[in-house]
């Protein structure tokens, strides 16, 4: 990730790395207004979706979320914009005090800045009134990693002599491809190539007086761009399943419905949440303490890259709804594979890594139970206790819900399953190998006064209302529900080395928790498959997986979320918004890549590819 070289110039931010002004040096606000953010009209759908490519100071944004708020648009409004170079938030701070601009968006910068992301490459959610901001810091060729179809492009990357690869033919064709019919483009520049570019993909050209220049250009996108990539793999594709009455039924109550509640809420969903248990907090989301951390990988794996973005947003996102103090956590390297992990990882700046130990600044000791109980008040659902889920019949467009010794029906048009270990019970797809895994916690007498949770073979949480959390055990093969003497023991063994000569702990309790894991370690999120179809589909994969495929087939409105192993709390985050752009064909809150790492039917494809017998 770049750092910006940025200085002032006639009392205007100047751009060192583009030799330009960022904006008119006079009249920037006025500028902006002209040219992006009072440029288009508001429709009369849903949600409405902008993009833009160079986020710069955040002045479109600001301005376009400005007048959102004050014209009252009863709708929500997406925000995706990519910015290659990065700007420290104190610098960011002072340019719009330098401009005068401070206090005029004193209101909603100030709540930008808190929760600004550090330097590092990634897409970052921030929560507005009925707004959502993605900023993403890469390249302008992270395009290709995204789904969404705007309504309005910013194209705000400095002028096209000094930053060409910001209007190249490459970009073009994927700005047409996150393009709907209708789609305005808005942009200061009149540039031969970029009319020629937009007139190339399928946009209709016009020249319009420019904001104290003679003119500048608007477009308009008239037809569609085929996703090729997505036509080789459209067995990931989403398909969008119409819902008319928003009343959606949640199985569990755990920390991954706890966070789809919450965000379903923010869509006006009429959420309903059934629980086989008396009360939240039974199960193994429910911990006194626990600990926010991320996978430490290698880079470029996969399951590494996933576990961080899933970290710093659950981090962000919990700061942001809950105002939850982080304040770091300890992650210590105990054998020799660990170490290497460590060392090529010692440049990424979400792990400060110094010899055998990383400090995860945005990581920390949190309360699962309240966390959950927290998101669960915030969503207003209505959960239903000693409820245990026992099928459902679906018939016209409706779900009828089953449990054990409950003689009413409950209906909901959509059905989520997220009652984690138990969902191997009612999901029987084949190749989908679910592993039920025990975890015992121990709770000790305080022994230790520590600032920041500690994590090496077994963890340690701070103290925490007169106990302090250790664990947790893992084992595949036993399932008894009870807290087991040996575990206790076991975990106390595990945290031998922060001991320091203290060996008289006295346990004051211990909980048993369940939980899920794929064979492959990722969570499995997304709609539910229908596995005949894709069996019958897709069976030539093995000699046709480069060639176009058709759209897949779903079961209707039934999702699933499940498999988060011991990360739920970092996950569930990323899951609960992936769920919710499926469910009301939101932009993609994941890049396009992430998708056949979590898609449930990734088994049964890796079959196929390979030859089913």
């Amino acid at each position: 990730m770049e750092k910006v070289n940025i200085i002032f110039k006639n009392k205007t931010p100047f751009s060192l790395d583009f030799d330009d002004f960022y904006f008119n040096s006079q009249d920037g606000i006025q500028e902006s207004k002209y040219i992006y953010s009072e440029a288009f009209k508001w429709n009369d759908e849903e949600q409405f979706i902008i993009a833009e490519t160079g986020f710069g100071i955040g002045l479109n944004f600001f301005l376009t979320l400005k007048r959102f708020l004050k014209e009252q648009v009863n709708q929500r409004l997406f925000y995706i914009s990519i910015e290659k170079f990065y700007i420290e938030k104190e610098i960011l701070r002072e340019i719009y005090k330098k401009l005068g601009f401070y206090e005029d968006f004193k209101e909603i910068l100030e709540p930008f800045l808190k929760f600004y992301p550090p330097c590092k490459e990634g897409c970052y959610r921030f929560y507005f009134k009925n707004c959502f901001l993605d900023l993403i810091f890469d390249d302008v060729s992270v395009l290709k990693r995204l789904d969404f179809k705007a309504n309005v492009w910013f194209l705000d990357g400095f002028s096209p002599s000094k930053n060409f690869a910001m209007f190249d033919d490459n970009v073009l064709l994927e700005v047409a491809r996150l393009s709907k019919k209708g789609t305005q483009i808005c942009t200061f520049s009149a540039a031969s190539l970029l009319q020629k570019n937009l007139k190339k993909y399928g946009f209709s050209v016009q020249k319009v007086k420019g904001f104290r220049k003679r003119e500048m250009i608007k477009a308009f996108f008239e037809k569609d761009i085929v996703d090729q990539q997505m036509n080789q793999e459209a067995y990931f594709q989403r398909v969008f399943q119409k819902n008319e009455n928003k009343e959606v039924a949640i199985i569990g109550a755990g920390i991954c419905a706890a966070t789809l509640a919450y965000e379903l809420s923010l869509r006006d969903f009429k959420v309903s949440v059934f629980e086989k248990n008396t009360c939240l907090g039974e199960g193994a989301s429910g911990n006194e303490s626990g600990i926010l951390s991320s996978l430490i990988l290698k880079p470029n794996v996969a399951l590494g890259e996933f576990s961080q973005f899933a970290f710093v947003e659950a981090s962000r996102f919990y700061r942001q709804i809950l105002d939850l103090k982080l304040n770091g956590v300890i992650e210590i390297a105990h054998n020799d594979l660990m170490q290497e992990r460590f060392l090529s990882q010692e440049n990424n700046i979400l792990f400060n890594i110094k010899d055998n130990q990383a400090f995860l600044q945005d990581g920390g000791h949190i309360n699962p139970k309240k966390l959950v109980q927290t998101l669960f008040e915030k969503s207003k659902a209505k959960i239903y206790f000693n409820h245990k889920f026992k099928s459902y019949q679906y018939k016209n467009g409706i779900f009828n819900l089953f449990f054990d010794e409950i003689k009413d029906i409950y209906q909901s048009e959509i059905l989520i399953y997220a009652m984690g270990a138990d969902t191997k019970d009612f999901v029987s797809y084949e190749f989908m190998n679910l592993s039920k895994v025990r975890g015992q916690v121990t709770h000790l007498e305080p022994f230790c006064d520590i600032e920041f949770p500690l994590s090496s073979k077994a963890y340690i949480c701070p103290k925490n209302e007169g106990i302090q959390v250790i664990g947790a055990s893992y084992d595949r093969l036993n399932c008894n529900p009870n807290p087991q003497r040996e575990d206790d023991e076991e975990n106390i063994k595990n945290i031998k080395e922060f001991l320091k000569g203290n060996e008289n702990l006295i346990i004051k309790g211990s909980k048993v928790g369940f939980r899920s894991y794929s064979s492959d370690r990722f969570a499995i999120i997304g709609a539910a498959y229908d596995e005949e179809f894709y069996k019958a589909c897709y069976k030539d994969l093995l000699w046709t997986k480069n060639k176009d495929q058709k759209l897949p087939k779903n079961i209707p409105n039934l999702y699933l979320n499940f498999a988060h192993g011991s990360r739920a709390f970092s996950t569930a985050v990323l899951a609960a918004r992936y769920l919710c752009a499926l469910i009301k064909n939101e932009p993609l809150c994941v890049y396009k890549d992430f998708i056949s790492c979590i898609h449930p039917a990734r088994f049964l494809i890796r079959k196929l590819k390979k030859g089913l017998k």
